[in-house]
């Protein structure tokens, strides 16, 4: 699998997928010894890969032998949302510093756009990248590290639980996009307080498709709360 850093990377982004799309069930327990039989490697390049999944908040350490992953309670994905969404809407904010909004508008447009296209021809694994660059393209223009590093460390969280309401009601899916269409337009207008406003308000929409989406996971007997 190439030189010691690339295994290590493999097997994080491996493993991010696994938990972030559940096939690795909140609450799972891994050991250290599954992991090995399963990469065909040493411990080092998987307890590398462990470290940064844990400061992703995806995981836990229960023993010296192995890890669970993480589950959550309804506060935590009430807090977690709650964080998110004024993380997001100060991003929106600190773009309306910028010189000029052109490249701002340039880029959201075509995500928004092309997210809607893919949306509409029943795409919805490719829709789901371009949903969440509706809310990384703000990161990238407020072009303040200290934001998008607190930002960072809630976003594994935030693709595990979007990643269960995404396969819930299409309507769930086609009232996300249509958030983005509101937050574009704002944008296009230069109303950036309104863009934040809505912003917030999407995202807690979203919150309740997450903890509607995780109930009916635990009703399931999946792991998750």
């Amino acid at each position: 699998m190439g030189s010691k850093t690339t295994l290590s990377e493999q097997i994080y982004q491996e493993l991010y997928q696994d938990i972030t799309k559940q096939r690795l069930y909140c609450g799972q327990k891994l050991t250290l010894k599954e992991l090995k039989e399963r990469f065909g490697t040493s411990q080092t390049p998987i307890r590398e890969a462990l470290t940064r999944l844990t400061e992703d908040g995806l995981i836990n350490y229960y023993s010296n032998l192995g890890v669970a992953v993480t589950e959550f309670t309804e506060a935590d994905i009430r807090e977690l949302f709650q964080c998110i969404s004024e993380f997001d809407a100060l991003a929106i904010r600190f773009c309306r510093n910028s010189f000029t909004h052109a490249p701002l508008v340039f880029e959201l447009e075509k995500i928004v756009e092309t997210g809607s296209k893919l949306l509409a021809e029943g795409d919805i694994e490719s829709w789901r990248h371009y949903s969440d660059e509706a809310h990384l393209v703000f990161y990238r223009h407020a072009q303040n590290h200290y934001l998008d590093d607190s930002a960072k460390r809630l976003r594994a969280k935030i693709d595990l639980l979007s990643n269960l309401y995404y396969d819930g009601d299409p309507i769930q899916v086609e009232n996300i996009n249509n958030g983005h269409l509101s937050i574009l337009e704002c944008i296009k207008k230069g109303d950036f307080e309104e863009a934040a406003a809505i912003m917030c308000i999407h995202l807690q929409y979203n919150m309740v498709y997450a903890l509607n989406a995780y109930k009916e996971f635990k009703e399931k007997g999946c792991g998750c709360m």
